[in-house]
């Protein structure tokens, strides 16, 4: 073979392993139902979850007792609800929030998020133009 055919081989091999390597390290969105399932078969797995606050129960969130340490309850899009538990400050406005998205893993009753994102509505809205 020509030096220039191995090199490619070795190119197109390097290329195929980087693909499975970053296929591997992806995370799946899911439910909270098919996060405790999937928990089961890789505990330490992370997947992510699109839910909305359940605003007609109470967040737990006292700064003064422990300003890293946020439990709310949550409403995936298929209507399952369950208690988040986040150990890092409580977003900003968390409360005003249309969708969050949760990245964390199920264990038990609650689901332990490491990362939120929320979507607050007022960001999107259109201001209106003055004339």
């Amino acid at each position: 073979m020509k030096p220039l055919h191995i090199a490619l081989l070795i190119l197109a091999s390097i290329g195929v392993a980087a693909v499975v390597s970053v296929y591997g390290n992806t995370t799946q969105i899911v439910s909270f139902n098919a996060a405790d399932s999937l928990a089961k078969e890789e505990p330490n797995k992370e997947y992510h979850v699109y839910c909305k606050l359940n605003k007609a129960k109470e967040i737990q969130y006292d700064p003064q007792k422990d300003p890293n340490l946020l439990i709310f309850s949550a409403i995936d899009s298929l209507g399952t609800e369950k208690m988040v538990k986040y150990l890092k400050p409580k977003p900003q406005d968390l409360e005003r929030s249309e969708k969050i998205l949760i990245i964390g893993s199920s264990e038990g009753a609650y689901f332990h998020a490491k990362t939120i994102f929320s979507k607050c509505p007022s960001k999107y809205e259109d201001t209106p133009v003055k004339d």
